[in-house]
């Protein structure tokens, strides 16, 4: 039965036993939206991104429920309720103040469509087998190549460092200094905040319902294990989704964090990040 979703399963983890997971989900029929709150790396800066993906979940999922609203509304609209809500002051700062990534799935017609502002992505899998990955990489094009980034994971290849010591907090704290004038700005990198401009600056596409056999949206704690580990395949995930659920991936991508806990092998800011991931099922 193709172009109908028959089932939508989901689940989120804590990166950690001793911390408040900060990944959302929300969904209702034919919607999803995912939230994955941005951890807090400033010293003494409150941790807001789970009251923040609190939030702004709630809000985009009721905004996008009208099939008439464009995502991108829906989006923008969401932002401006929750950064009202919450008493955010207009410009909030990376890595200080609370922000979010968030992408919204959506059945509209014979069409799914989605919108996304930030690294979480969504992989639509074909009944041909084919694989259609959306994202917002511009966060991670403005990184990639700052001194930075390349000194925090050159000393982590190298085993000079390790996920958490002094050296790469202060150089985490430099990149999220760094990016302050270029946060949802023209020409730099749009996350959801206090401005709802972002919203509009979402990333979409729209595909033909009765082409897909899945649909996977994932915080870029799951989605690690294909882009940066390589030991998942989206359409593996997707297998895994459908004989065994979701919480199975999140097992397998725990085994993995663990597996290089300094981050030699996988250079990157925590040893684990929290974790969402959605399957929709669109055939039997």
């Amino acid at each position: 039965m193709h172009g109908s979703i028959l089932k939508i399963t989901t689940a989120t983890r804590a990166s950690s036993p001793h911390v408040a997971c900060e990944d959302r989900v929300r969904t209702a029929p034919g919607l999803v939206v995912v939230v994955d709150g941005v951890t807090t790396v400033a010293d003494g800066a409150e941790a807001l991104g789970g009251t923040y993906a609190d939030v702004l979940g709630g809000e985009v999922l009721t905004l996008a429920s009208d099939p008439r609203t464009d995502l991108r509304t829906a989006l923008a609209d969401g932002i401006s309720r929750t950064a009202k809500a919450l008493g955010l002051p207009p410009r909030t700062v990376p890595g200080s103040s609370a922000q979010a990534t968030v992408t919204v799935g959506r059945v509209r017609g014979r069409r799914f469509e989605v919108a996304a502002i930030g690294d979480s992505p969504v992989a639509a899998i074909g009944i041909d087998g084919s694989v259609r990955v959306h994202t917002d990489n511009r966060l991670a094009a403005l990184v990639g190549k700052r001194p930075a980034r390349v000194e925090q994971w050159e000393r982590l290849r190298s085993g000079a460092g390790r996920i958490g010591d002094q050296r790469h907090r202060e150089l985490m704290q430099e990149i999220m200094r760094g990016l302050a004038d270029a946060v949802n700005t023209p020409g730099g990198y749009w996350i959801a905040g206090a401005d709802p401009q972002a919203g509009k600056h979402a990333v979409v596409a729209d595909w033909p319902m009765d082409e897909l056999a899945d649909i996977l949206i994932a915080t870029d704690g799951v989605s690690v294990a294909v882009d940066k580990y390589a030991v998942l395949t989206w359409a593996q995930i997707a297998v895994l989704c459908r004989t065994e659920g979701p919480e199975a991936v999140l097992n397998l991508v725990d085994d993995a964090d663990a597996s290089d806990p300094f981050g030699q092998l996988w250079p990157r800011a925590k040893p684990g990040d929290d974790k969402a991931l959605v399957h929709l099922q669109l055939t039997a």
